[in-house]
């Protein structure tokens, strides 16, 4: 009696174990229409694994892909038969579950030789059919008067909805469904179907759309040329080109561009065909199923949404939103309630240490107090001494290289006035040459005296400022051709030196000493062309409200960290060893110090050592009421109107495009746009009706130049107008060299814009 019961228990599981063994396995078929990687199809396969994985069975799963977007015909279709016909000559399947039409179809066409009477489930499919009493599933139903009512509720004041749909034979089956039985009947839309276009023409149409225009897209995977496009590529590509409201019909938009919309799930259709294949490997009837209708769900990126200004509380009830910040919060309800426990036990365990910490601190502090207050008095003394030092030092740098900045000129006077005196036979040309050294010297003492008498001034805090009106184009354009010409004397020619006006205040005239600023900036100017080799010199200014900054930027020798602060110093430069190899005295920089903060400015300095220095000051912005004839604000703007022209803008920020879009949009002029050289040199090939064609220099790729060189070759009446952002007289015949026929320099003034393009069209 006693062993009994384990002879039961063993008897127990035998069963069990011969029952699982003499169970039959199951064979499932996943057909799909379209190809492995492509999201839709994904999804559906996903959805029909994880309901799979829920049925406890043994099974064996086999999965196919058509791949039709890309190959479709009879003699492929005739292609898979026979090697379905071989591969699986051995296998029975249980059940068929297929994803789309064309799937559909062969099984419809070949499922009885290939497979005999298998019952046969199915999902995604648009057109309908008349099906075999083996065959159910899931017919998707694409909500477009939902998607189209969404629309007119959150953009009431809509202009007209694109409805975008390929030539496929799904884009067909949904533009008849779509038209013939929702569309055609009601007048209540304004709307327009975007079919048989190239992708270019496709991408070219929705970036001239205006901005009340939505966008509905259903499926554009082949254009009007035959060539195939992915759903990310599209969606990608659209929400690239088009500024206006995106929304779709299929969840794998989401994420890629669209705002959302009444959206159909590949993965949600997926696990319920398999859920219909459970039911009949159970042993239900295929024709006591029903064919079922896909259901649609709200969804809706939150990034899109934020981007168009859409509110939540706007949306349908039961929305769900993609990229919500709080998302994970709401989805992982119980997670977050566990970490959040975890965080509170955590910070109650801080907050105890830190209080203990804090006890044990108040311990010790009186005696920590007395330590630091000892080594805080001998800090002192230490730093006394070293400023004595230093001190002592400076005076001894300064007067040495003040005896050498005075006595190197100086013995130039002296030696070529002695030469003159002792020479009186010496020729004409050679008199003049010794005359201009001591002319020279002459100048330099005085600029050292100068120098000298400022820095007393400023020292003793009786600088004198002299407020009056000040041009500061006028002042910037005589600074830019004094130190062209400097930069020729001391053959620095490789250097190129730029002047920068902010063009909102490009004619500005201010309330301020012009005599000062000219003299810092001189001084900045001088110190950039001394101490730079090679690349270039850029100054100019900027409003910064409620002051103006100058800048003087180089690619000099810079400046370290720790010598930022150190130039400004009276007596002081990087190193004593760059008075000896660059001169000077080491006072531009404390005088121009003095100066600025004289008049309640600032200066500063960035710089990295070996890339160059950018030094800025900033004054006081008191701006001088121009005339009215003094500026262009008030010039009447001539209207210009070439609906008839076509301009091709090539440029490479979107920020200046848009600009120009603006400069030029009362004349209704057509546009074409261009990111870069080799776009634009395409474009005119392919483009025999493009009038004129702003050339930005400076582009990626093939820079500006080049790219008119070449079109020049094989449209050369076509007129180019060059952008350029350098303000040198030298850069004028190289860009006419080049082939253009004129240029403008940034920023542009929109009249002179419009007066140059006027020139060309007139003609």
């Amino acid at each position: 009696m006693r062993y009994r019961k384990y002879i039961v228990l063993f008897i127990f599981f035998t069963l069990q174990i011969s029952f699982l063994f003499s169970s039959e396995k199951k064979n499932i078929l996943i057909l799909n229409s379209y190809h492995e990687g492509l999201q839709w199809t994904d999804d559906i396969v996903n959805g029909v694994n994880q309901s799979l994985s829920e049925y406890n069975i043994e099974k064996e799963v086999f999965i196919e892909y058509f791949d039709s977007k890309r190959f479709i015909n009879k003699e492929y279709q005739r292609g898979l038969y026979d090697l379905y016909k071989i591969k699986y000559n051995h296998t029975e399947f249980d059940i068929i579950i297929l994803s789309d039409d064309h799937a559909l179809n062969f099984m419809l066409e070949y499922r009885d030789s290939l497979f005999g009477e298998v019952p046969v489930v199915f999902c995604g499919i648009n057109n309908p059919h008349i099906y075999p009493d083996t065959y159910t599933g899931i017919i998707e139903n694409i909500e477009y008067i939902h998607n189209f009512e969404l629309i007119k509720k959150l953009h009431p004041d809509f202009s007209k909805i694109y409805f975008i749909v390929d030539n496929t034979e799904t884009g067909n089956i949904i533009y008849d469904r779509a038209y013939r039985h929702y569309l055609s009947i009601s007048k209540e839309y304004n709307y327009e179907f975007l079919r048989d276009y190239s992708f270019d023409e496709l991408f070219e149409k929705v970036t001239s759309l205006d901005d009340k225009s939505v966008i509905l897209l259903t499926a554009f995977t082949k254009d009007r040329l035959g060539n195939y496009c992915s759903y990310d590529e599209i969606v990608t590509n659209l929400r690239k080109h088009a500024k206006v409201p995106l929304y779709g019909v299929w969840n794998f938009y989401l994420g890629k561009g669209i705002i959302g919309g009444k959206i159909i799930s590949g993965y949600d259709q997926g696990y319920k065909a398999a859920k219909i294949a459970q039911k009949i490997l159970n042993g239900e009837k295929v024709n006591k199923i029903n064919i079922e209708m896909s259901e649609s769900s709200y969804r809706f990126d939150f990034d899109e949404l934020k981007e168009f200004s859409i509110r939540k509380g706007d949306l349908p009830d039961n929305s769900v939103i993609l990229n919500h910040p709080l998302s994970f919060l709401t989805n992982n309800k119980q997670q977050t309630i566990f970490f959040s426990i975890i965080f509170v036990l955590l910070l109650l365990v801080i907050i105890v240490l830190w209080l203990y910490i804090l006890f044990r601190k108040a311990k010790n502090k009186q005696e920590r107090r007395q330590i630091k207050i000892i080594e805080f008095n001998n800090e002192k003394l230490q730093l006394a001494n070293e400023k004595i030092e230093e001190a002592n030092r400076l005076k001894t740098a300064f007067l040495s290289n003040m005896s050498h900045e005075f006595r190197t000129p100086m013995n130039g006077i002296i030696g070529f006035a002695k030469l003159l005196t002792d020479s009186p036979d010496i020729d004409p040309d050679t008199r003049n040459k010794y005359l201009q050294i001591i002319h020279k010297s002459g100048y330099i003492i005085l600029d050292l005296i100068n120098d000298v008498i400022d820095l007393s001034k400023i020292e003793s805090q009786k600088l004198k400022i002299n407020y009056s009106e000040c041009k500061l184009s006028n002042l910037l354009d005589e600074l830019l051709s004094f130190f062209i010409a400097e930069r020729d004397n001391h053959e620095k020619q490789n250097i190129k030196i730029l002047v920068e006006k902010e063009f909102n205040y490009k004619d500005i005239v201010i309330y301020s000493d012009c005599n000062r600023i000219r003299q810092v900036l001189f001084n900045l100017l001088n110190n950039a062309l001394k101490f730079t080799a090679k690349g270039s010199i850029k100054y100019g200014y900027f409003i910064e409200i409620p002051n103006i900054v100058f800048f003087v930027k180089d690619t000099g020798i810079g400046l370290a960290e720790s010598e930022k602060e150190m130039i400004f110093e009276r007596f002081r430069q990087v190193e004593d060893k760059m008075t000896r190899r660059y001169g000077g005295s080491g006072l531009g920089l404390s005088i121009s110090k003095g100066i600025i903060e004289n008049m309640d400015g600032k200066i500063w300095v960035d710089s990295e050592k070996g890339k160059g220095s950018t030094f800025y000051f900033s004054l006081p912005y008191k701006v001088v009421e121009k005339k009215s004839e003094m500026g262009t604000a008030d010039k009447k703007i001539p209207h210009y109107l070439w609906s008839d022209k076509t301009i091709l803008i090539v440029e490479d920020s979107q920020i200046s495009y848009e600009l120009l879009l603006k400069f030029l949009k009362k004349t209704e002029v057509n546009f074409i746009h261009a990111p870069d050289g080799e776009k634009a040199v395409s474009t005119c090939k392919n483009n025999k009706y493009i009038d004129l064609v702003l050339m930005d220099i400076q582009l990626p790729i093939l820079d500006g130049l080049e790219a008119t060189k070449q079109i020049k070759e094989f449209r050369p009446d076509l007129p180019i107008i060059a952008q350029t952002a350098n303000a040198m007289d030298d850069d004028k015949p190289i860009i006419l060299d080049a082939g253009c026929d004129d240029y403008i320099s940034k920023p542009i003034d929109r009249i002179d814009l419009l007066e140059k393009i006027n020139i060309f069209f007139s003609n």
